[in-house]
């Protein structure tokens, strides 16, 4: 009788322990799902503070469009996105870009797709998308595969937009939508380095002429955006080019960068930076940061050490001489201690780098970085 009820006790027992780990396990999946990232997906666009972000530019934001254009695309390929989580993408650098850090600091649940890309339809779309293409300017440039900037802003309006409303109520929802996204540029440093080329150089390759007409061709296409519903704008500076390993290959042994080119940096982001009080006055609703790019990089340049970096004379990965532009050789392993190199190819700057720069632009209160506020404070903006 004693071992009928003892077994009958630890049959109970069994049960009662199975049901605990059942429980604990059915506890355990669904805090995980929690605090997954893509969880946040869960929030329909509609609810969230910064809906969606769109990105236009050049390849320093690029997401992936020149694999769609150009047959001879490399980036497509190791050694670029070695540290991407899924791999090489068609991004020029070894991991996340800027526009992509900047979406997690947002809380964008997902990467933006790249404009070209077939399946960028219906819901893919509802957290912004990406039409930045390596290698394009400000200006159109006849003859190239590149997608310029006016070229981008046209898909945006006759492509996006009318997916948009489609899932969407009404244009009302659609107007809100787009009022609260982030609407993030980065152009204009292939105008600059397209004046600055050839072997003769002068105080200044890019005459200040040109820069003023480079600049009020940019902020044209930004009220063009403006006017498609856009309100809250992130305009990232040219960078200081003329310091990055492919134009230092072209230097004397005395000289440190390419000062001609930084000087059109220089001045071009000058003028983009005081143009923003007289757009938001003329552009109701409007607000804009810019962010000094070339200040930030300039800074780590300048003094590695004091950012954590340790080479900014070279590269990280092996530059092809055959491909324009200081691109890695295919599938050539890039340097080890990727996080201490501020250049990953010859043109463009490693993750860790990004990473600096985008922490600044959304926090940072220092006007010669971030003016007049950072994204952070843009983002919070109702």
């Amino acid at each position: 009788m004693h071992s009928i009820f003892a077994s009958r006790k630890q049959r109970l027992l069994s049960a009662e322990m199975a049901r605990t780990i059942l429980c604990f396990f059915f506890f355990f999946v669904c805090l995980v799902a929690l605090l997954h990232p893509s969880y946040s997906g869960a929030v329909s666009p509609r609810k969230r503070n910064v809906p969606a972000m769109f990105v236009f530019g050049d390849s320093i934001v690029d997401g992936g469009n020149n694999v769609f254009v150009d047959p001879n695309c490399t980036t497509n390929t190791l050694p670029y996105g070695i540290d991407f989580p899924t791999g090489p993408t068609g991004r020029f650098t070894n991991g996340r870009n800027p526009s992509d850090i900047l979406s997690q600091l947002l809380r964008i649940p997902r990467f933006l797709p790249a404009a070209k890309d077939p399946k960028t339809t219906g819901g893919m779309i509802l957290y912004g998308v990406n039409y930045a293409s390596g290698g394009s300017g400000i200006l159109d440039y006849p003859g190239t595969l590149f997608i310029s900037l006016s070229k981008q802003i046209k898909h945006f309006q006759t492509i996006t937009i009318p997916e948009l409303r489609t899932q969407f109520n009404n244009r009302k929802e659609v107007s809100s939508y787009l009022a609260k996204s982030i609407f993030v540029f980065n152009s204009g440093g292939n105008d600059c380095a397209q004046q600055c080329s050839g072997s003769v150089r002068k105080e200044k390759c890019a005459s200040d002429e040109f820069l003023e007409s480079l600049l009020a061709n940019f902020t044209h296409q930004l009220k063009i955006v403006y006017n498609l519903g856009a309100r809250k704008f992130v305009l990232f500076g040219v960078q200081a080019n003329g310091c990055n390993p492919q134009n230092k290959a072209t230097l004397l042994p005395t000289e440190k960068c390419r000062e001609d080119m930084n000087h059109a940096a220089i001045t071009f982001n000058s003028l983009l930076r005081s143009s923003i009080d007289r757009m938001k006055k003329s552009l109701r609703g409007s607000n804009f940061v810019f962010v000094n790019t070339y200040g930030i990089v300039r800074n780590v340049f300048d003094n590695p050490q004091s950012y954590g970096f340790k080479v900014v004379n070279q590269s990280c990965c092996t530059i092809s001489t055959g491909m324009p532009g200081g691109a890695c050789v295919q599938g050539r392993m890039p340097c080890k201690h990727r996080s201490t190199y501020m250049y990953y190819d010859g043109a463009h700057l490693t993750q860790a780098l990004y990473r600096h720069l985008v922490k600044k632009a959304y926090t940072s209160k220092l006007p010669t970085e971030v003016y007049p506020f950072n994204v952070a404070y843009l983002a919070g903006l109702p």
